[in-house]
């Protein structure tokens, strides 16, 4: 096939030159002579190609090819069949396009900068299995609506030492001053050098696990939230080793301690005026009728987004009773035990907290989920149930998510609706990785999927996820 440069690259006449200039300056200023260029794949890793500098304006006017299969692998690189970027188009590569917003120097790799690029096949046709792309394109369904979306991320994560796996100290010493500062050259390293790439930390504290920290992210509105939620994921791997650990978005490290969740806040701005379009004092429980069915088509399709919110076979091993990871589908006003949270700083302020996440979930996943199932929550108007007073655990009348990642997919297969709004050629390639996924772990155990495997965190999964993820 012959790449139609006309449809996803700019031409000389375009704004984007003036950006090109920016960069040009920024790469002098900064004596850049490295450029990576960076996208996630499924499980929201990071896969990339170091240019020299000398080859960069070739690659933004040309695109740069990878291989067209990345989205469908396996976290260690396995390929499934049956996604439909393998063996059914011949191993084709892409043409990736560099999204020119995104170019950043990054402060913990010496003259070295990134940029995004998202995946096109080389007739110009977007790969639309790319999560990236599909969160661009729903956050441009909410635009046409009159819409901002606005988002704000939360990471729980673990510090291991890079030897032994250990973890850095010992307890469960949530905010405890001398756990947050357990090796203050990291975390001062780590929150000054995200400063200077963009990324804006709101807070930083020690959590609930031997070795877990938590750090939360300013929101951002549109697709730079989650690009700058990439960046942070990977540059923290990337200083942890620097400085001699592993830091681990794995969700279930150990099966004795806390797990590590993604909490996602989200509220919609609109355009005209900049109001928050959730909020309406006089509307019932305070929420305008679009948040309401926005939150109704969230918790719709909470079963089946389960896939994306819990998206690996650890993953499963988080959901425990009293351990505020919640696992049912429901909703509630400042509840940790659920799993969508209206916090409680309302007016302006009113937003969502989706706390279903895991540690391992892709932040572009996330996101698109989240906003998919509200998109059409908003067009479908599913009745709201009535938010949960009081602890949701131990209770048999609430609607419990799916307990495991074949449940998971199950349940992502009923849901038709869900698939229409995501479409077809990315569910065929996430099924496709999941179910490998699944079959995967099964080889490995002769006890997958009972009590005693779900009472434990194999070494094979420490393999399998722990540094990468």
């Amino acid at each position: 096939m012959t790449l139609n440069k006309e449809k996803i690259f700019m031409t000389p006449t375009t704004p984007g030159m003036t950006m090109i200039s920016k960069i040009k300056q920024t790469i002098e200023e900064n004596d850049i002579h490295f450029i990576r260029f960076e996208q996630a794949d499924l499980y929201g890793v990071s896969r990339s190609k170091t240019v020299p500098v000398g080859s960069f304006m070739d690659y933004i006017e040309n695109g740069l090819n990878f291989y067209g299969g990345l989205l469908g692998l396996d976290i260690q690189s396995m390929v499934p069949e049956g996604t439909g970027y393998a063996e059914e188009v011949a191993f084709a590569d892409h043409c990736t396009v560099p999204d020119l917003s995104t170019f950043t120097v990054l402060p913990w790799v010496p003259n070295t900068a990134n940029i995004t690029v998202d995946p096109y096949w080389y007739d110009g046709t977007p790969a639309l299995a790319s999560p990236r792309l599909l969160l661009k394109k729903i956050i441009d369904a909410f635009d046409k609506m009159g819409y901002i979306c606005r988002l704000g991320y939360e990471f729980e994560f673990y510090v291991l030492d890079r030897e032994t796996r250990k973890p850095v100290y010992s307890g469960q010493p949530i905010f405890v001053t001398l756990k947050n500062n357990f090796d203050i050259d990291f975390t001062y390293d780590l929150m000054r050098k995200m400063e200077q790439a963009g990324v804006q930390i709101i807070t930083q504290n020690s959590e609930h696990g031997p070795g877990q920290q938590e750090i939360n992210l300013y929101y951002k509105d549109g697709i730079g939230a989650a690009d700058t939620a990439f960046l942070y994921k990977m540059g923290t791997k990337e200083m942890a080793l620097q400085h001699g650990y592993i830091a681990t978005w794995m969700t279930k490290p150990f099966i004795d301690s806390s797990a590590s969740g993604s909490h996602f806040h989200i509220s919609l701005i609109d355009k005209e005026t900049g109001k928050n379009a959730f909020n309406d004092p006089d509307g019932k429980y305070g929420l305008s009728e679009l948040a309401r069915n926005f939150l109704a088509g969230v918790l719709e399709h909470a079963a089946a987004n389960t896939l994306f919110t819990a998206p690996t076979i650890n993953c499963y091993k988080r959901y425990r009773v009293n351990s505020f990871a919640p696992h049912t589908a429901t909703w509630g006003m400042e509840n940790r035990t659920v799993g969508i949270r209206l916090k409680g700083t309302r007016g302006e302020s009113t937003h969502f907290e989706n706390r279903l996440a895991c540690g391992g979930t892709n932040p572009y996943l996330l996101a698109l989920s989240t906003l998919t199932a509200g998109l059409e929550g908003i067009r479908s108007q599913p009745e709201l149930p009535a938010p949960v007073e009081g602890v949701a655990y131990g209770r048999d009348d609430l609607p419990f998510l799916p307990a495991s990642l074949e449940d998971a997919i199950f349940e992502f297969e009923k849901d038709t609706a869900l698939q229409k709004m995501y479409g077809p050629e990315f569910v065929k390639l996430v099924l496709a990785v999941k179910k490998f996924e699944v079959e995967t772990a099964k080889k490995q155990f002769e006890d997958y999927g009972t009590p005693d495997f779900n009472n434990r965190v194999d070494p094979w999964e420490w393999d399998y996820y722990m540094e990468l993820i």
